[in-house]
């Protein structure tokens, strides 16, 4: 009999770390049928998507408030599926919604497998409980995520970050720059507006904005990581007016990898910058509502993961209010105005690298779910 399986991850960075997972369950077995929430990575794997994740990407409390009856729709749908005959459920970061799926998981008795833990330790500890009361196996991204959860009573196993293995090893710069008609030797600013509708809305005008600045003073060449699953109108209203930008469509890890500096969304990007030990800003903004609630809730003193990871504030962040083009120009433009602090914060960034541990996250965290299924 086929083992079926749910899984459900609701962000760009979440689906590439649950499609690079099943591709290494696919190898113990290759008869198992995924079936879930995801994007393109997980369909291009052979999981049968219920709802791609661009329909759930809402970025705070408020913005969630709106969506309700469509995410009630989807857990709905989710509790149907849950009784279809599921081995277990596997649920990749996204806690707002995974921790609802979880406990629909145990009340219909099915094992509960959690991949990338839920950032509980930056937004105060109320989770845990659901944790321990929800979840049957535990893998976890950071070694400092196994002694949060041990004081909590709570078994977590240490796999490592699956990013690592999906950014591009060393690559021809040259190529790269033929291949998108860029300039051959001026530096590459990135933009990395963010996967989610609302945050490109948002950021990207500002990032646009502050680029041109920086361009005014110094050598550079921006350049926009666009996600293909949000619509193209999306990029042209904010370069609407302005002078056209490159875009590279669908491969930021590469673009990272060949950016001198970037402006980032707060996300997964800033680690996987900050693994490449690529200076950056990092922006960050949602509904006033979303920040008060946000800054009652978080624990630790800053937003991005890169900085987190660090144990200090690295690269700069912008929080809010503080995103506008002036102050965001000039940290950018600091980077390459004073080559002494451009190579401080790329050896400060090396503490990154060092968190996140060897490659071959997504084989470990194979080989641990596969034991636990059989």
């Amino acid at each position: 009999m086929k083992r079926k399986i749910l899984i459900i991850a609701g962000e760009v960075s979440g689906d590439q770390h649950a499609a690079d997972l099943v591709g290494e369950l696919k190898k113990f077995d290759g008869e198992i049928e995924f079936a879930g929430i995801g994007g393109d990575r997980l369909a291009a794997e052979g999981v049968h998507l219920h709802y791609h994740l661009s329909q759930l990407a809402v970025l705070g409390f408020s913005e969630i408030v709106k969506h309700l009856p469509f995410i009630r729709k989807v857990l709905k749908h989710m509790k149907q599926e849950l009784k279809g005959g599921v081995q277990a459920v596997i649920l990749v970061d996204y806690p707002g919604f995974n921790l609802r799926v979880a406990r629909l998981a145990r009340e219909a008795g099915v094992p509960v497998i959690y991949y990338i833990s839920p950032q509980l330790w930056a937004w105060g500890e109320k989770r845990v409980e659901k944790m321990r009361r929800y979840v049957d196996l535990l893998l976890v991204l950071f070694r400092f995520e196994v002694e949060f959860y041990r004081r909590h009573g709570i078994t977590a196993h240490f796999a490592g970050h699956p990013l690592i293995d999906q950014i591009p090893a060393e690559a021809d710069s040259a190529e790269f720059r033929r291949a998108h008609d860029l300039p051959p030797d001026v530096p590459i600013l990135g933009l990395f507006p963010g996967s989610r509708e609302m945050e490109v809305r948002k950021l990207l005008p500002v990032m646009i904005a502050a680029a041109e600045t920086v361009q005014s003073r110094h050598a550079c060449i921006p350049v926009i990581a666009r996600v293909s699953h949000l619509p193209a109108a999306l990029y042209e209203d904010a370069l609407s007016g302005r002078t056209a930008i490159p875009m590279v469509e669908n491969r930021s890890h590469l673009l990272m990898r060949h950016a001198h500096v970037a402006l980032v969304a707060s996300g997964t990007a800033t680690l996987e910058l900050g693994y490449l030990q690529t200076p950056m800003a990092v922006l960050y903004t949602v509904s006033p509502f979303t920040y008060w609630l946000g800054k009652r809730l978080i624990k630790i003193n800053n937003i991005a993961l890169a900085n987190i990871v660090a144990g200090k504030t690295v690269v700069p962040e912008f929080i809010q209010q503080q995103v506008t083009v002036e102050p965001v120009s000039a940290a950018i433009s600091r980077y390459f105005s004073d080559e002494r602090y451009y190579q401080s914060v790329r050896e400060q960034l090396g503490a990154v690298r060092q968190a996140l541990g060897e490659p071959g996250a997504s084989q470990r965290a194979a080989e641990k779910i596969w034991a636990f299924l059989k």
